[in-house]
């Protein structure tokens, strides 16, 4: 399942890469970098799994992640952003109902004897947590306040189809911070010096992004979560310069991608977790 970034000060902010052997570590200033990780999909069953939830021995303010298509293993994180990881969302979209669990750190170790697809990765790991912790997790539709990202002309003069002949010279951006190796087609989203305080970053470089990818990258630090109805397909490689707050970042964005951002409401999907006993109780 393709990640999404934590809306946290732990050095990957932002542009959060999670694939194979990637730790989250704090910084108060860096450049960061968002890779969807790719990975074979197999239909054959996975065989025999079990996942293994402890207590972590991690230090606080520290965690890690290890994904592909046979293994799940995350290390030192608190309920509400273990399934932020697993569904790939902005944490702001999980109703977390507090029930003396949700501050607790925990190891999730998830080990297959074949690969599988993010469903089923994501069924066994959902499983998992409601079992262990006695909680239900359930999608719900609500209505709330969200930026609208539309593409009114379509696509701006600084954002390439990726791949595209003729991209002005444009050169593929250079991952800054941790690396990661990931295969040619594998998109980045490369945010250079973004800082903690707020919405401020020296720009951000993306080579074969997809709109959806950097939607998930920008939502955690903005004051509202994002909608994207531009209906821009495929993937795009772009730069846009420093930004100091949040308009200016969307000035940029409308004038150099064409892609312009407006407040609005919308149905979100949100992820409800209760315990078990509640919905039991009301049943």
């Amino acid at each position: 399942m393709k990640r999404a970034p934590i809306s946290a000060c732990l050095g990957l902010i932002l542009g959060l890469i999670l694939a194979s052997g990637i730790a989250t570590t704090a910084a108060a200033q860096n450049n960061a970098t968002y890779r969807p990780v790719k990975r074979t999909v197999r239909t054959e069953q996975a065989g025999s799994s079990e996942v293994h939830i402890v207590p972590t021995a991690m230090k606080a303010g520290s965690t890690s992640i290890d994904i592909a298509g046979d293994h799940w293993v995350a290390r030192g994180y608190d309920l509400k952003t273990l399934l932020s990881q697993i569904y790939n969302i902005d944490a702001r979209r999980i109703d977390f109902a507090d029930n003396g669990s949700a501050d607790a750190r925990w190891d999730v170790t998830l080990q297959l004897r074949r690969e599988v697809d993010e469903d089923a990765m994501e069924h066994l790991l959902e499983k998992a947590l409601e079992q262990k912790f006695r909680l239900t997790i359930a999608p719900e539709s609500r209505t709330m306040d969200v930026y609208v990202l539309t593409a009114p002309n379509g696509p701006g003069a600084a954002l390439h189809p990726h791949g595209a002949a003729g991209r002005a010279g444009m050169a593929t951006p250079v991952a800054q911070g941790p690396d990661d190796t990931v295969s040619d087609d594998a998109g980045q989203i490369t945010y250079f010096g973004k800082h903690c305080s707020g919405v401020s970053s020296g720009g951000i470089a993306a080579s074969a992004g997809t709109i959806g990818e950097f939607r998930r990258t920008l939502e955690p630090d903005l004051d509202r979560l994002l909608v994207d109805e531009t209906h821009l397909t495929g993937s795009y490689d772009f730069k846009i310069g420093n930004y100091a707050n949040e308009n200016e970042l969307f000035k940029l964005m409308q004038d150099e991608l064409g892609i312009a951002v407006t407040p609005g409401q919308r149905k979100v999907t949100m992820l409800t977790v209760r315990p078990a006993q509640e919905i039991e109780a009301a049943m």
